[in-house]
C-alpha cells in the first residue's frame, strides 16, 4: 500500500515498514548493518510546522510479507518528512503485544515532545475533515472565507482548538481579497455538507452591525443576546454574545481587603463606638495605603468559575455583601486566567440567566474585531 490508499492515519501513531529509496537509505547510515538493509522500519508523527514525519528506528531485511529488523540507534536520530516517501509502498506492523514500543521506548519518549493539545488530537481523528486536509500537513484544512461583496476565497488554517460549536485556526496565509483578517490571526469556521455529500469548511466573515459605547452601556444589548442564545442556541447567537462582550464593560464582585494599618485604625474605631455601632454611621474613613480588591470565585461541584455581570441588579445579594468594580471584558479574562483558584470559565449572570465563556474560549473573544465604530 502507498500513502494515497490509506492517508495519514495509516502512519500516525503506527509503526510501519518502507522499502528503501534513496531518502530512506540515507536515513540509516550509521545504523548497524545499514549496508545489508533493504527496508527501515518506522514509527510516525506529527510535526506541528513540519507535518506527518516519519522517526527512522532500525534497518531490516524483507521475507515474503514479513520483515526482520537490525539492531537499531539509540544514540542517532533519524527522521523523513513525508513528502519524501509519499509515493513508497509500505506495510504496517500491528504491535498488540507492546513488544515494539517496549524495544524502542527512548526513541518514542524523544516523541512526546510533539504531543498535541487534546483537542487537536481530537480533530485528528475526524475523519469528516480529511478532504479539506493537507496532505503532508494534516491539522492544516483548507477554509473558504465568505464575506457579503466578496467571492469565496479558499485559505489555509491551521486547527489549534475546538468548540461546540466551531473550530479554531490560524489563517495560514494572507487572503487576496480584503475580508478583514489576515494571516497569523485567529478564525472560527464551520463544517457543512452539501447535498451531494461533499463536506468544506468555510468561516463567515461578513461583519455583524456595527456598534457605539452607548449601544453596550447598561448591558441590556448583551442580555438580550444571552436570552435568545438560551431559547435557541446555534452558532450564530453563540457568536453574536461573544462579540457583545468583547466590547462590553462588566461588573466583578470583589472582597476589599485593607492594610494593616487602615484595619487596624477601623477596628479601633469600631471598639471606641463600643454598642453605639450606629454612631459611625455617616463618619468617613480615609485609608492610607491602597485597598485590595480580591475578584470572588463561585464554586459549582468541583470547579471554580469567575464571576461577572451585565449590571448591578444581576449580581443580587453579591451586590449588598460585596464592594463591586466595573471592567473591560478584556481586561476581566486575564484576571480570570491568572486567579490562583484556576477557574474553568467566566459566567455571565450566574444568578438569572447565566452565559458560560469556557477557559478555552479566552483567546478566540480576545482575537476578537472590534464592533465599536
Amino acid at each position: 500500500m502507498n500513502y494515497k490508499d490509506t492517508g495519514f492515519r495509516g502512519l500516525y501513531k503506527n509503526f510501519a515498514v518502507f522499502r528503501l529509496n534513496d531518502v530512506l537509505r540515507a536515513s540509516i547510515a550509521g545504523f548497524p548493518n545499514a549496508d545489508k538493509a533493504d527496508c527501515v522500519l518506522t514509527y510516525g508523527y506529527i510535526d506541528g510546522d513540519a507535518g506527518l514525519t516519519l522517526e527512522v528506528l532500525a534497518g531490516g531485511k524483507i521475507s515474503g510479507e514479513k520483515a526482520a529488523f537490525f539492531k537499531g540507534s539509540d544514540d542517532k536520530r533519524s527522521f523523513v518528512r513525508l513528502g519524501a516517501v509519499i509515493d513508497v509502498e509500505f506495510f504496517v506492523i500491528g504491535d498488540k503485544d507492546g513488544s515494539l514500543k517496549k524495544k524502542y521506548a527512548k526513541k518514542l519518549e524523544n516523541l512526546k515532545a510533539y504531543d498535541a493539545s487534546p483537542a487537536v488530537e481530537k480533530s485528528r481523528q475526524m475523519a469528516f475533515l480529511d478532504g479539506s486536509r493537507d496532505p503532508e500537513h494534516p491539522d492544516d484544512v483548507l477554509v473558504y472565507l465568505t464575506r457579503k461583496g466578496l467571492k469565496p476565497e479558499g485559505c489555509w488554517a491551521k486547527i489549534t482548538d475546538l468548540m461546540e460549536h466551531f473550530i479554531v485556526g490560524t489563517l495560514l496565509n494572507e487572503p487576496e481579497q480584503n475580508f478583514g483578517y489576515h494571516e497569523g490571526e485567529t478564525i472560527a469556521f464551520y463544517v457543512q455538507k452539501t447535498e451531494d455529500g461533499r463536506v468544506f469548511c468555510y468561516s463567515d466573515m461578513t461583519p455583524s452591525r456595527q456598534l457605539t459605547a452607548e449601544d453596550l452601556a447598561g448591558g441590556r444589548l448583551l442580555k438580550e443576546a444571552v436570552a435568545e442564545f438560551n431559547k435557541n442556541r446555534t452558532k450564530d447567537n453563540f457568536f453574536e454574545v461573544l462579540e457583545l462582550l468583547r466590547d462590553s464593560y462588566v461588573w466583578v464582585p470583589c472582597s476589599a481587603v485593607l492594610g494593616d494599618a487602615d484595619r487596624e485604625a477601623f477596628e479601633k474605631a469600631v471598639e471606641s463606638a463600643g454598642d453605639d455601632l450606629s454612631s459611625l454611621v455617616g463618619k468617613t474613613f480615609t485609608s492610607k495605603a491602597s485597598i485590595r480588591l480580591i475578584p470572588e470565585i463561585l464554586k459549582s461541584g468541583d470547579k471554580f468559575f469567575f464571576p461577572i455581570f451585565s449590571g448591578e441588579e444581576e449580581m443580587g445579594e453579591l451586590s449588598k455583601g460585596f464592594s463591586k468594580v466595573e471592567k473591560h471584558m478584556l481586561d476581566v479574562i486575564p484576571l480570570a486566567r491568572n486567579n490562583e483558584k484556576k477557574p474553568a470559565g467566566i459566567v455571565l449572570n450566574a444568578f438569572t440567566e447565566p452565559f458560560l465563556i469556557d477557559k478555552e474560549i479566552f483567546e478566540v473573544v480576545e482575537k476578537m474585531k472590534s464592533r465599536i465604530d
